[in-house]
């Protein structure tokens, strides 16, 4: 009698256990294949560059001055190399911020502590490490450097661009 109630039934339920065995076998992700598809993004190197000049701060100065640089994403390291003309800086600053704005300082890259000021430098070079937050500003493209006098503060200033190396 059991069996009776049971072929009564039909096929149906034996189907329906294939079916669902079949698709949790079908379904199981392979581990080791997805590992492999996992490929690690290059690291990017980038050449800085910034023109300083009476631009950014609306002065009359003649003075220019040029960075050049470089910032590798994987060491976090920013290199730079600063040269000027026609003035003679007391302090340069590389600040962080939008246009017409302060700016947040990021890294005093020069400082003319003896009050002796000379134009006789005329590159001052130096790295430094970036944070996280200061790298995602650097490659937002919003840093830029000032360049203060004893007569103006800024006297020149200029965003620095990027360029992938």
């Amino acid at each position: 009698m059991i069996m009776k109630a049971y072929k009564g039934k039909g096929i149906f339920p034996g189907l329906l256990v294939v079916i669902v065995l079949f698709c949790s076998v079908s379904c199981k992700k392979d581990a080791a294949g997805v590992d492999q598809a996992k490929i690690k993004a290059p690291v990017l190197t980038y050449i800085v560059m910034a023109r300083a000049d009476k631009k950014g701060t609306n002065s009359n100065s003649e003075g220019t001055s040029l960075l050049k640089g470089s910032y590798n994403e994987e060491t976090k390291i920013l290199n730079y190399t600063v040269e000027y003309t026609g003035l003679v800086p007391q302090q340069i600053l590389l600040k962080s911020g939008a246009k017409g704005k302060a700016g947040d300082l990021v890294h005093e890259l020069y400082k003319n502590n003896d009050g002796n000021a000379s134009s006789q430098i005329v590159q001052i070079s130096g790295s430094f490490i970036l944070t996280p937050l200061q790298e995602r500003n650097l490659l937002k493209r919003i840093f830029f450097i000032t360049v203060s006098t004893l007569a103006l503060s800024p006297e020149i200033s200029g965003y620095l661009t990027l360029k992938q190396n």
